[in-house]
């Protein structure tokens, strides 16, 4: 601990300066820049009525989407008719959808081939 303290406190008195000394060694005596050498404005900059027109067209926006995801626009009532009207615009056909045994018949054949399956030989 009385080591840390030691090393802080001669982090700190680095940073203390003469009072007589200046800033940095790098301060040299070039006049400073007069405000004729400030360069023009960017001409593709977006302006004041810009702005306002982008910021209200998000908060448009914004306020549009809320209202469309709002609670009271949607419920889960009437899935079985939805499900239907669904099903009828894919043409969905029940014979199509793989039987509840198809995970284990698909384990078993996996562990079948892996039982027949030789390993390939060893380099030279």
């Amino acid at each position: 601990m009385l080591l840390f303290s030691a090393a802080g406190l001669i982090a700190l008195a680095g940073c203390v300066n003469a009072p007589n000394e200046p800033v940095s060694a790098g301060t040299s005596s070039a006049p400073f820049p007069s405000f004729a050498s400030i360069p023009p404005a960017p001409g593709d900059v977006r302006s004041v009525e810009g702005w306002n027109a982008a910021v209200t067209t998000s908060e448009s926006e914004r306020a549009q989407l809320l209202a469309d995801v709002a609670p009271s626009t949607f419920s889960l009532t009437g899935t079985e008719a939805f499900l239907a009207d669904q099903r009828a615009t894919i043409a969905f056909n029940p014979a199509d959808v793989p039987p509840a045994d198809q995970a284990a018949r698909s384990a078993a054949w996996a562990a079948q081939m892996r039982e027949r399956a030789t390993p390939p030989p060893r380099p030279r």
